[in-house]
């Protein structure tokens, strides 16, 4: 134990009378050698005279300390000592138990076992009961300090993602009020010149592709921070692999288009159908093949939906492409890519991670392999079983 001298207030209390103690005893007789103690360390005391009382008084006011004469109950106070460290708002209070007599082994013992910090008695000495009651309030002291800087930091990082969802919100409408202004000029416009309405044609798409990619990417990144909150309920229902590919590539095609690539659809192995949620698993894999769409080595992108054994398959890969070695460790980790990232690979990163979210959702798996005489494939695999509550379709 620590000596009198470096049993000090200065790291538990700014003030004296600023520590808060509650003493559970059956009567104030029996509790007197206690609160003389306490007061003489300057500690304010609080005391009931029941086990019930003294449970729901810690539990509403959480005291720096409490104490639990033995005569309050037939187990020694032992029972209502299990029942405060059993309870999330009460587990990390210092308990003392404090005995009119001498311990026993066996008390001692169910005394440990129950959870309590200390166990004083009359034997004790004042100089070994002043250290370990400071030691146990610094300990609780430290604690609370630690677990209001995390709940301030909590609620830091929930402030910012609601900052950050609004951040979004706004530019998507800003973007959709400027999308709309951009089309009415393009409607209002008359360029007699061949030349320079071509020019003008291009600007267009290009402005119009422009706008696609940016609204994509703002949303990519607010559905993922969506899933990360856990705010996402999943509507499951019969999805073929097969039919959604096929609306990534209609949904995809103007991206495509303004690349100069193709989307290429292979739906000609058969593919069970899947329980799952058919617009998140098209969010899904839209990011996949937005991904292989935007490696300039690729000038195609196939989707080839299959099953077998009980799993659906979807490989989602270029024409040639090859996902180095080094980087596919942390290919799906979002925030792990360099600082010097251009803002729409940062997003095509958060797109990778939401699609593997998407997938673990529905207790699938997304990997990657190598394609012979292609580029890397990213490798879908969800199972084909269904739920036994399922109803059966109406007919």
């Amino acid at each position: 134990m620590l000596p009198d001298q470096r049993t000090t207030r200065e790291d538990v209390a700014a003030s004296p009378g600023t520590v808060e103690g509650l003493v559970i005893s059956p009567n104030r007789d029996s509790s007197r050698p206690i609160v003389e103690f306490l007061r003489a360390e300057g500690i304010n005391i609080q005391a009931v005279t029941s086990a019930e009382l003294g449970f729901e008084e810690a539990l509403l006011h959480r005291p720096g300390v409490v104490l639990i004469d033995e005569r309050i109950s037939e187990a020694g106070g032992i029972d209502l000592c299990v029942r405060l460290k059993a309870n999330a708002r009460t587990h990390f209070l210092p308990v003392v138990l404090f005995l009119h007599g001498r311990p026993g082994d066996l008390y001692r013992l169910d005394a440990l076992a129950a959870g309590a910090d200390a166990i004083f008695s009359v034997g004790t000495s004042k100089a070994e009961r002043r250290a370990r009651l400071w030691a146990l309030l610094r300990s609780q002291a430290m604690f609370r300090r630690l677990d209001g800087r995390r709940q301030a930091q909590s609620n830091a990082i929930c402030g910012k993602r609601r900052w950050v969802r609004g951040l979004v919100h706004d530019l998507q409408n800003s973007l959709g009020a400027i999308q709309a202004n951009f089309e009415y000029v393009t409607q209002q416009s008359d360029v007699r010149d061949r030349k320079l309405r071509a020019e003008m044609d291009e600007c267009v798409r290009e402005t119009r592709a422009t706008f696609r990619e940016m609204i994509r990417n703002l949303r990519t990144v607010l559905e993922f921070e969506r899933f990360e909150a856990g705010e996402v309920s999943l509507k499951k229902k019969k999805v073929l692999l097969a039919e959604v590919s096929a609306a990534v590539a209609a949904g995809l095609g103007h991206l495509a288009a303004s690349l100069r690539k193709a989307i290429v659809v292979d739906s000609t192995a058969y593919s069970s159908p899947i329980h799952g949620d058919e617009k998140c698993l098209l969010e899904a894999i839209s990011d996949l093949a937005t991904f292989v769409l935007r490696q300039p080595e690729n000038r195609k992108c196939f989707l080839h939906a299959s099953s077998e054994d009980g799993v659906a398959r979807l490989r989602v890969y270029g024409d040639k492409h090859q996902i180095p070695l080094a980087a596919r460790p942390d290919i799906f980790e979002p925030f792990s890519g360099p600082m010097k990232d251009k803002p729409t690979r940062a997003a095509h990163r958060v797109g990778l991670a939401l699609a593997k979210t998407i997938v673990e959702a529905h207790h699938g798996s997304l990997s990657i392999a190598d394609t012979p005489s292609a580029g890397t494939a990213f490798v879908l695999e969800l199972p084909t079983h269904w739920p036994v509550e399922e109803p059966p379709p109406s007919e």
